[in-house]
């Protein structure tokens, strides 16, 4: 198995062949309007540090730690926030889903055939998803209402200290066990049940999904605080360049990510030799 640098090396070429795709992460990252006025706002100094897997669309705050100002966490959502958020978020959630699905096809089809039809990859992974993609929201949605009473008052916000101590080591165990299931599910062309069973079995076999995640991981935590610093230091310079920078090495990352879930899932396509020149029919490595 290709080393990890190699495999980010090879991703970050291969990024650079199909850069329009880097508009994905580009626009998701534009979309997580909190972290932009977050950053802003900020004055001061902050440096910060991320871990992180490649689960999803791998965006610029994928490596940028974002000041947080002051210690209370808000988990409560205003009354008079409720219609605008019941209006918005489930659309934000469609085009969120539709833009994953193409993005995610897309890169598949390229690493296969050097060529992506975006459109054809929405209409065709559209659905596993959107599972994919509200999953998440529904499971941390009681929280954001504040369903177990641990809303913005003040000295109750220390109520969720329980909840982010369990929560952290879960949200980790998690991402582990799955991240490999978007690339599945476009890989084997199959539903989410299926390619989640898939990432399962690949994650509790370690061995070389251990070692990549690990890899990712280092990755991430060495790039975050020189990333965060030009982000969050000089975010009128820092902020425009990080979201494009950003973004191409998100996509480098996701590429990488894909052609490494291709090398070692017996059920899905090649995607090219290791020793010479990559070519849709290129024998997997053995």
């Amino acid at each position: 198995m290709p080393a990890f640098t190699t495999r980010l090396a090879d991703g970050w070429q291969r990024a650079l062949d199909a850069l329009p795709l880097a508009l994905v992460p580009l626009v998701l990252g534009l979309a997580d309007v909190e972290k932009i006025r977050s950053v802003v706002a900020f004055d001061g100094f902050h440096v910060g540090f991320r871990l992180g897997l490649p689960v999803s669309v791998v965006t610029l705050w994928q490596f940028v730690s974002v000041p947080q100002s002051g210690v209370n966490v808000d988990a409560g959502v205003p009354l008079d926030a409720l219609p605008v958020a019941v209006a918005t978020v489930p659309l934000f959630l469609v085009v969120q889903a539709g833009l994953a699905a193409g993005y995610f096809g897309a890169v598949a089809d390229h690493l296969q055939s050097g060529e992506y039809r975006f459109v054809d990859s929405v209409r065709e992974h559209f659905v596993p998803f959107l599972v994919l993609t509200v999953l998440p929201v529904l499971v941390l949605l009681p929280v954001a209402l504040g369903v177990f009473g641990l809303g913005a008052a003040g000295g109750r916000s220390m109520a969720l200290l329980p909840v982010v101590v369990l929560g952290v080591p879960a949200f980790v165990l998690v991402s582990y066990l799955f991240y490999a299931t978007p690339y599945l599910v476009v890989l084997r062309e199959t539903g989410v049940l299926d390619a989640a069973r898939g990432s399962y079995a690949l994650a509790v076999a370690g061995g070389p999904y251990l070692a990549y995640a690990a890899g990712v991981a280092l990755f991430v935590l060495v790039v975050s605080p020189l990333m965060t610093v030009l982000v969050v230091g000089v975010p009128f310079l820092g902020l425009p360049v990080g979201l494009l920078g950003g973004s191409v090495l998100g996509l480098a990352l996701n590429v990488a990510t894909m052609r490494f879930v291709a090398d070692i899932d017996e059920d899905s396509p090649a995607l090219g030799a290791w020793d010479d020149a990559p070519t849709p029919d290129a024998d997997r490595d053995p």
